[in-house]
């Protein structure tokens, strides 16, 4: 089945902001609504940009011990566990996980995203 590119796009609207927490990785990202060839409708997140690492202000540096996790991780620097997302934008990981597959290996903890002092160093 082929969709014609125009049409899809002209079935997406704006919907209705979705809330999410204030330490969710979304709490700014908007959502859309498609509206489906069966008429019904399907609102979702819009993408969402992972921010350029080095324009991220370098606060500290963890090491990873064995039997870390990201979560731990986070709840460590950050104070929070649900954080962990922060070290992997950083770390440019699609599986946050990975970040602590490798002992020794050194972390960047970087200020949120919109904190001025970036420049990765």
């Amino acid at each position: 089945m082929s969709i014609d590119p125009t049409a899809f796009l002209a079935s997406v609207t704006a919907a209705p902001p979705v809330h999410h927490a204030p330490n969710s990785r979304y709490r700014d990202i908007p959502t859309a609504e498609l509206t489906n060839p069966d008429g019904t409708s399907t609102v979702h997140l819009r993408r969402r940009f992972v921010p350029e690492p080095d324009l991220l202000a370098t606060v500290g540096r963890i090491r990873v011990r064995d039997g870390d996790r990201i979560d731990t991780l986070a709840a460590e620097v950050f104070g929070d566990p649900t954080l962990f997302w922060r070290l992997a934008d950083t770390g440019l990981e699609p599986r946050p996980a990975a970040l602590t597959a490798d002992p020794g290996r050194v972390l960047r903890v970087t200020a949120a995203e919109g904190i001025p002092g970036g420049g990765g160093a």
